[in-house]
C-alpha cells in the first residue's frame, strides 16, 4: 500500500491516484476514499488517519 511506504507523511488524494494508478486520473478523486475505506476494514481503521481537507496518512503504532 502506498501510504505504508511513507508512514507519517500525509498524501493528497491526487498524489495517491498518480502513485497507485501511475497516471493522472481524470475521474473523481473520491475513488481514493472508497479504496481507503476498504483497506481500513481489512487492516483496522486506526492505521490510516484522515487529514481533513488534504488526504490520508499511515500511522504506525
Amino acid at each position: 500500500m502506498e501510504l505504508a511506504r511513507r508512514p507519517g507523511h500525509a498524501q493528497t488524494r491526487q498524489q495517491l491516484l498518480v502513485r497507485v494508478w501511475e497516471r493522472t486520473f481524470p475521474g473523481d478523486s473520491r475513488l481514493v476514499d472508497a479504496c481507503v475505506q476498504r483497506v481500513r476494514s481489512k487492516i483496522g481503521a486506526e492505521f490510516i488517519e484522515t487529514v481533513r481537507g488534504f488526504g490520508y496518512r499511515f500511522v504506525t503504532p
